[in-house]
């Protein structure tokens, strides 16, 4: 069933049912993400994107942090200039940006710190050349070490 509407989804002129941004499609799909999910997904114009970690859920200290971004075409999104935006929720510490680096195609990836446990978010700006800026927010728990 999955790979028919897929298939549905590709085929030219076919009109696009729409996908949630929390429920990326089939893993190994062009421009979605393989491995778990940090945060619900986000989708903003022509964006559709995903926040996955290593950890799947980050500790106080240091985690990767990387972003799939794909077009509503499901094709990633390649040159982008990626920036995170990280604070809690709850308790903010001050301005902590990290420019995240192409990882793979559509993928970008940057080592970030998480201070203390408790409510974190990411405000990811995505500028690409000749395309207005586009700012997706994720919300997500950071646990005890």
């Amino acid at each position: 069933m999955l790979a028919l509407l897929l298939a549905a989804c590709r085929a030219p002129g076919a009109g696009r049912p729409a996908l949630s941004p929390s429920e990326p499609v089939a893993a190994g799909a062009a421009g979605t993400p393989a491995g778990p999910l940090l945060a619900p997904g986000q989708q903003s114009g022509d964006l559709r994107a995903w926040l996955v970690s290593t950890p799947p859920q980050p500790a106080s200290g240091t985690a990767q942090i990387e972003m799939v971004i794909a077009g509503t075409d499901g094709q990633p999104v390649e040159g982008a200039r990626v920036t995170y935006d990280t604070d809690m929720t709850n308790m903010s510490h001050g301005l902590y940006e990290v420019q995240a680096e192409p990882v793979a195609p559509g993928r970008y990836g940057a080592r970030v710190h998480f201070s203390m446990p408790g409510p974190w978010r990411i405000i990811a700006s995505v500028e690409r050349p000749g395309q207005p800026p586009v700012r997706l927010r994720f919300e997500f728990g950071v646990k005890i070490r």
